[in-house]
């Protein structure tokens, strides 16, 4: 690759400042700038888009996949919040205007991306927190083993902003691979799991539609016959809140990497050209979708996995299968093991009963490398197979808040984030609600 020479050495204006700074408002950085905003800190939330909520807005992703205990959802309090806010935004009249359970039953866990982005702001704002939207992390200085401050670029060119303590809920940890961080990336095959361009069909004949196995064996045989070039075994699809909608999470594009620009732009033409394939084939081969149309497609693709920052503490596949437990635990989880093919066809999944769970220990947040930083949300410590288990948005925002909760702790303490006693941050979420408390 040809390289240009440039050099970058100017004054930037500061434009922010604040005891913790989170980068990125997905349901990580939601959970954890809600929570250190809780916690009294001065909390700074950087969005790079102009909505809160990242894959449950941008990316189009529904619905939430549960997380539960028995019938209770073992993400409280700031997802539970996140959920019960949404419902306030459907009319009266709407099935869904009431939970269905105070556990969140699974008709509770259907996602309309724009209300779920409203409702991420919402609780921002009752807690206090200052949302920047449109600012990009575009590099850092340090000093020694801490951030002094993060370099951010938008419509007004670069900045500076500057906290006590960072978060890094990028879902990418980016803020930690600029700061220097230990990473992993990919599989044993060396590939991350596939990326997904959701989409959304309307005006569909619901009462007409096949089951989906029969869809299924007409989109196999659809490939057969080279109509669809895709890799995903089968159509997987969820009803939406909006009558005749359905949503679509089959597309597959594989061997993409998430943090390498061009392969994310070309993972990009790649879902779409398999979404106007399965448009194709849904109207002209399965009942009910003859005159559907597209309602809405991801503006970014679902990225699965990238990043794995190295922490003080690392847990394996080993600790789903023997549902090992944690005195300073941070985020419980029982979502199975969930490995989309990162070659092609083919989906791995493992599942626990709902009567158990694993847990995370505090030191899978911190990374080793740096002593004011945190990893909120999906790439934190640990191996390829167990990261399919908690990447999900549920437990992604209780790790994001257990991030915001030692961030803040820090604060008040003054003790870095790595010296930290994980038990005494765990006892704090319980008070919170958080479902950590033993049974």
């Amino acid at each position: 690759m040809k390289k240009l020479n440039y050099e970058f050495n100017v004054d930037l204006p500061l434009i922010a400042e604040a005891d913790v700074i989170v980068i990125g408002g997905g349901p990580g950085g939601i959970g954890a700038a809600v929570m250190s905003a809780r916690e009294g800190a001065n909390t700074i939330l950087i969005e790079r888009y102009g909505v809160l909520g990242g894959m449950a807005s941008i990316g189009e992703v529904q619905p939430f996949m549960p997380n539960h205990f028995t019938d209770n959802t073992m993400d409280k309090p700031v997802y539970f919040d996140w959920v019960r806010r949404m419902k306030e935004y459907y009319p009266d009249s709407s099935p869904f205007k009431k939970l269905k359970s105070e556990g969140l039953a699974r008709e509770d866990l259907r996602i309309q991306k724009d209300i779920a982005a409203l409702a991420a702001e919402d609780i921002c704002l009752e807690a206090g927190v200052k949302i920047i939207y449109h600012h990009w992390l575009a590099d850092l200085k340090k000093k020694d083993r801490k951030i002094d401050f993060i370099v951010l670029l938008s419509k007004s060119g670069y900045s500076a902003a500057r906290a006590k303590n960072y978060i890094d809920c990028t879902g990418d940890g980016d803020l930690a691979a600029k700061a220097g961080c230990e990473f992993e990336i990919g599989g044993p095959s060396g590939y991350c799991q596939p990326m997904t361009t959701c989409f959304k069909m309307s005006n569909v004949d619901i009462k007409r539609m096949p089951t989906r196995e029969k869809i299924t064996e007409l989109y196999n045989k659809a490939k057969e016959s080279g109509e669809i070039i895709c890799p995903r075994e089968d159509v997987l699809f969820f009803m939406c809140i909006d009558e005749n909608t359905v949503h679509f999470n089959s597309t597959r594009v594989i061997k993409k990497n998430g943090i390498n620009g061009i392969e994310l732009s070309e993972a990009e033409l790649e879902g779409h050209r398999q979404v106007r394939q399965l448009v194709k084939f849904l109207r002209k081969y399965v009942a009910g979708f003859e005159n559907a149309s597209i309602s809405s497609m991801a503006h970014h693709i679902g990225v699965r996995e990238t990043r794995r920052i190295k922490g003080l503490n690392y847990i394996t596949s080993d600790v789903f299968k023997n549902r090992q437990k944690f005195p300073d635990a941070i985020c419980r989880v029982n979502y199975p093991i969930d490995i989309h093919n990162p070659n092609g066809t083919g989906t791995e999944l493992l599942h626990m009963p709902r009567t158990e769970w694993y847990e995370i220990p505090y030191g899978c947040i911190v990374p080793k490398d740096c002593d004011n930083l945190l990893i909120g949300g999906r790439p934190i410590s640990a191996d390829h197979a167990i990261h399919s288990s908690f990447r999900v948005m549920p437990s992604a925002c209780s790790i994001g808040q257990a991030a915001g909760m030692a961030a803040a702790t820090s604060v008040k303490t003054g003790k870095p984030v790595n010296l930290l006693d994980g038990c005494e941050i765990r006892k704090k979420l319980i008070e919170k609600g958080a479902f950590l408390d033993l049974i």
